[in-house]
C-alpha cells in the first residue's frame, strides 16, 4: 500500500467500525517493511475489542505494544503511561495509535495534544457505512466533529472499512468506498485508503484500480468467539 505516512498515525471511529484491526494491521505493515513501530492503545471505551488483548501475540512478532500495565489492562479508565508520550515524540520510526470509542475515548487523546504539532500526525476517522450511526453523511459528520471537539485535534482523512463481518464480499466494500468517497468530498478530506480482508484484496483492487488498500488479518475475538473457538 503506497501512502504518505507521517511519524504518528491515529485511528478513531464510531464503535464497531473496525479501527482496532486497522490499527494493528497498519502497524504490522510498517513493521514488515523493517520500520521501528510503536502501537499505542488509547481505547478506554470498548471492553471487547482492544489492541491490548492481542499484545502477547503481537509482541511475539516483534511489535511493541504500549498499553496500561498489569492489573490496569482490563480497566475502563484512562490509565495513561509516560511511554505513550515517548512514542508520540520519538524521532525515529513510527507511532500508530488506536483511539477508542467515539468522543469519550477521544478525551484521552486530547491529553497528548501538546505533543502532536500540526504536520507530524494524521488523524484518520474509520467509516463503516453498514453501521447504523455512520451509514450516511450526517451521521459521520456528527460523530467526527464530536471527536474533534473532545480531542482538540482535526481529522485529516477518512478510511473506508465498509463490511458485514463474515458476510462481507467485494461488492459490499466497493459500494461502501463510493459512499465514503462522497462523504470525504463534502468534508473536504481525502480517503486515505480502503481496508479489505486479505482474501478479497485482489478482487477489490481490480474493481478499484489505483485505490490504496490495506490487507487485513484479523486478531481480535469477542468473548463468545473465544468460548466457541471461532475466528
Amino acid at each position: 500500500m503506497q501512502v504518505n505516512i507521517k511519524p504518528v498515525t491515529i485511528f478513531t471511529a464510531n464503535l464497531g467500525s473496525g479501527k482496532t484491526e486497522i490499527s494493528i494491521n497498519f502497524a504490522r505493515m510498517l513493521h514488515r517493511r523493517g520500520e521501528k513501530v510503536s502501537l499505542v492503545d488509547l481505547d478506554i471505551i470498548n471492553p471487547y475489542f482492544r489492541t491490548r488483548l492481542a499484545k502477547d501475540n503481537l509482541a511475539s512478532q516483534g511489535l511493541q505494544v504500549i498499553c496500561p500495565p498489569g492489573h490496569l489492562v482490563n480497566a475502563d479508565v484512562p490509565a495513561l503511561t509516560p511511554a505513550i508520550r515517548g512514542a508520540l515524540q520519538a524521532t525515529d520510526g513510527y507511532c500508530v495509535c488506536d483511539v477508542g470509542g467515539d468522543d469519550v475515548g477521544a478525551i484521552a487523546l486530547g491529553a497528548y495534544k501538546p505533543f502532536l504539532p500540526e504536520g507530524r500526525f494524521d488523524l484518520y476517522f474509520v467509516v463503516n457505512t453498514c453501521r447504523p450511526f455512520t451509514r450516511d453523511f450526517d451521521g459521520v459528520a456528527k460523530i467526527m466533529r464530536s471527536i474533534e471537539t473532545n480531542s482538540r485535534l482535526k481529522v485529516t482523512g477518512l478510511v473506508s472499512n465498509t463490511n458485514l463481518g463474515r458476510q462481507t464480499d467485494a461488492q459490499v466494500m466497493v459500494e461502501g468506498y463510493g459512499k465514503v468517497l462522497q462523504m470525504a468530498e463534502r468534508l473536504g478530506l481525502p480517503v486515505a485508503f480502503l481496508a479489505s480482508p486479505g482474501p478479497l484484496v485482489k478482487e477489490v483492487a481490480a474493481r478499484l484500480p489505483g485505490v490504496p488498500i490495506l490487507p487485513l488479518e484479523f486478531y481480535m475475538k469477542t468473548p463468545w468467539e473465544e468460548v466457541c473457538g471461532e475466528g
